[in-house]
């Protein structure tokens, strides 16, 4: 392959910042959440002032599978029980989960699987940020759920044959498929992603992750790490039945990811265990809105 970019890098950098923006109650709430000195008196009139992020949130908040009797009415008390950095998730997932639901075969996803990924990686991120001893800020679950979001821009704006080339070009020289997008288009998904947050205004902190989220090498910071991580752990969370070269693909993520579990101060044996109550929540997620 030759180490010249086949393609314009301007012109998809261009597409990335073109992506439908997100609405501004969006971009205020993550700003919110990643600040630790903001106070639930602000996150409660900035979600206000979204009539339909309201609705959704109290149904949310009022879930049978919350296992909670009383009942929510408030805004203030909708954000108390679910969380700011759930609530975020939940209100960016409700403006993006349906962009990513289309198939991606030149990574190995089909219809839906990109997007039950990326809710496993936030899943995963949250429990991270619980069990590590080194503070993980609030927003990693949101960083966690766009971590991928490039790969939909990259399908957009090339579509199905240019992405499958991409695929047979990693296959045939024997390459990850992220350094055959580096060389092919002169950046790589990850990029992309964090070129995307930025244009929607997300905080620095979430950008930065989204474009780490494939590296691992001491100098990250706990919410990089931490994506990186999650990303990593999504594949067996969302995997039942994985045949030898999955196997064998897992074994070697969690080899690489050794660098993310000592920023984190975690250990292997942590690694398993989150994966695992990480699992049991997805499935509880999926069986309660039928995925």
């Amino acid at each position: 392959m030759t180490a010249t970019p086949l393609v314009d890098r301007a012109d998809l950098l261009t597409a990335a910042e073109a992506v439908e923006p997100l609405p501004h109650t969006v971009a205020r709430l993550a700003t919110l959440v990643a600040d630790p000195y903001s106070d639930i008196r602000e996150i409660t009139e900035t979600v206000s002032l979204d009539v339909s992020l309201t609705a959704d949130l109290l149904r949310r908040a009022n879930s049978a599978a919350l296992g909670r009797r009383s009942t929510v009415t408030s805004v203030r008390d909708a954000v108390v029980r679910l969380g700011p950095s759930t609530v975020l998730s939940l209100t960016l997932a409700s403006r993006v989960g349906s962009r990513m639901l289309q198939p991606m075969p030149a990574y190995g996803f089909k219809r839906g699987a990109l997007w039950e990924r990326s809710v496993a990686a936030s899943i995963a991120a949250e429990v991270i940020r619980s069990r590590s001893t080194v503070p993980v800020p609030a927003e990693v679950g949101t960083a966690a759920l766009l971590h991928d979001f490039g790969m939909v821009v990259l399908g957009q704006h090339f579509g199905k044959h240019i992405l499958d080339t991409l695929a047979l070009a990693a296959e045939t020289d024997g390459t990850d498929i992220v350094e055959t997008e580096r060389v092919v288009f002169g950046l790589t998904h990850a990029d992309i992603g964090g070129t995307v947050a930025e244009a929607w205004g997300l905080p620095r902190t979430i950008a930065v992750a989204i474009r780490e989220h494939h590296e691992a090498h001491e100098g990250l910071s706990p919410v990089s790490a931490a994506v990186g991580l999650a990303c990593a752990m999504s594949y067996e969370i969302t995997t039942r039945e994985a045949d030898p070269e999955e196997l064998e693909s897992m074994v070697a993520r969690r080899h690489e990811v050794t660098p993310l579990l000592g920023i984190l101060r975690l250990d292997h044996d942590d690694y398993h265990d989150i994966v695992a109550t990480s699992r049991e929540r997805y499935d509880e997620l999926a069986d309660r809105y039928g995925a």
